[in-house]
């Protein structure tokens, strides 16, 4: 096979590694200071515009005043906190009713939450497509990640879709994928899941990957950083071709993956083989590309350029014996799962709610991409402190929204401790009457009352008003 070398380090560039210590250090790596000045340069751009644009003064956009750094690391932490505690409507965060009594409002009121939110922007650049609402967050994405991080040796490839059933005529429909409906993203991920570069894909008029060989266009797009440096690719059928593994070779980079059986190029012998369950047939060209056809359950075709043809032994979690498969199937099994694993941890807390218009569900996509990226950093280069991404996003909202200095609330008292006024007994057929303890004990003189405390002892008298509560502390 092909020896490339590999001439990486997989490290954090800027800052140094030292200086990145907490869950908070981690997020903010990839979520920096340039990425917070875009949102809140635009934010504010267009906040005052629809302040201009505000017809009656009675208008919520009115009382628009400019957004401060502060106030957005506020706004990004609710928004973090309604990802990991899930409601319906997000006006019930802010609700006083007792199903609820959340502590969003602690840190910024409901009406300046949703008028940041209405303003929530990123397009720095005058253009009418509807690609440019988000093409700069994006860009800015791919950017900071090539300044901060150099990934691992082994990359993939892979779609991931963002929920939209609205209309936009670059929406896409990927019969796999859970949401199935939505916008489109071609993703470049390492080994340990951290996304590298983002590509919305804009549909057959992407100016980058549209039209003839949109498969090539893409891989050449989101890898052109990492070509010639010994880097193994892992694709799955949707990508893969000879042709493909033949210009990667050129470029010094593995090629790794399934591969489809009607793709031009493939190997004319491949047909004529006819396989029995475990069998496996395997062919190699010139340039020392190497097409296995396995006979699994069903035919499995693999193509790769670092990969030998050779077995080994694997063993599943419920069935302990030995499964004898080719290497490069379990390799691919191995790193071509990155992309989805990032994904799954992406759905746990999705801050993304339905009602949101597509540009501001990719802005809070992208944002929770960074806390994604930062909680699998922080656990790689934490070994032996690993932490779960629950108590990481805990760990990063605690420092981002930090507790007000507010009175505490006492411990309400439990049901069986409650007491519960009455009136005082009759006596001689007159209505017996007390002074009130609370109102003599503060201004030593009498107030005569007919209602009191049955439940304390003496029957003590007390008014109806602030005295009973006061006398029992409630």
């Amino acid at each position: 096979m092909l020896q490339i070398p590999f001439t990486g380090t997989s490290s954090i560039l800027q800052p140094h590694d030292a200086e990145v210590q907490s869950p908070l250090d981690y997020y903010f790596l990839f979520m920096n200071a340039r990425f917070l000045n875009l949102i809140l340069k635009c934010t504010n751009k267009y906040g005052n515009k629809l302040k201009v644009e505000a017809t009656t003064a009675r208008s919520r956009f009115s009382k628009w005043t400019d957004l401060s750094v502060a106030e957005l690391k506020t706004f990004i932490g609710i928004i973090l906190l309604t990802g990991t505690i899930k409601l319906n409507r997000m006006v019930d965060y802010w609700s006083t009713h007792y199903f609820f009594r959340l502590s969003p409002r602690l840190f910024m009121s409901r009406d300046r939450f949703f008028l940041i939110l209405r303003a929530l922007n990123v397009q720095d650049i005058e253009r009418t497509e509807s690609i440019f609402k988000i093409k700069s967050l994006i860009d800015l994405f791919n950017e900071t990640v090539d300044a901060v991080y150099y990934p691992l040796r082994e990359l993939t490839i892979d779609e991931s879709l963002i929920l939209w059933k609205g209309r936009l005529y670059f929406r896409q429909y990927i019969k796999g994928k859970a949401h199935r409906y939505g916008i489109k993203l071609y993703i470049l991920a390492d080994a340990n899941g951290i996304i590298l570069k983002i590509h919305m894909y804009a549909g057959s008029q992407d100016v980058q990957v549209g039209g003839r060989n949109h498969v090539k266009k893409v891989v050449h797009l989101l890898m052109q950083k990492y070509f010639d440096k010994g880097h193994a690719l892992y694709l799955d059928n949707f990508y893969t071709s000879v042709g493909l593994a033949d210009e990667l070779i050129g470029k010094n980079t593995y090629v790794t993956g399934t591969l489809r059986p009607n793709r031009i190029g493939n190997p004319r012998e491949l047909k004529m083989c006819k396989l029995k369950p475990g069998e496996s047939c395997i062919l190699q060209n010139n340039k020392k590309i190497v097409v296995t056809k396995w006979q699994d359950k069903r035919e499995v075709l693999f193509i790769s350029t670092e990969h030998k043809s050779n077995y080994k032994g694997t063993t599943s979690r419920r069935v302990r014996t030995i499964k004898y498969k080719p290497a490069v199937q379990i390799k691919y099994n191995k790193y071509m799962r990155a992309i989805d694993r990032h994904d799954q941890m992406l759905s746990y807390y999705c801050c993304e709610h339905k009602t949101l218009c597509w540009y501001k569900k990719v802005i809070i996509h992208i944002i929770q991409i960074c806390l994604v990226n930062g909680y699998l950093l922080f656990n790689a280069k934490n070994t032996t402190n690993k932490t779960s991404l629950y108590k990481f996003i805990k760990s990063v909202m605690q420092e981002l929204l930090p507790m007000p200095n507010v009175p505490e609330l006492s411990r309400p008292l439990s049901q069986s401790k409650i007491h519960l006024p009455a009136n005082l007994p009759k006596r001689s057929n007159n209505t017996l009457r007390k002074r009130c303890r609370v109102c003599y004990t503060k201004t030593k003189k009498r107030v005569s009352v007919i209602t009191g405390c049955p439940d304390c002892p003496g029957f003590p008298g007390l008014c109806l008003n602030d005295c009973f509560r006061e006398f029992h502390k409630y």
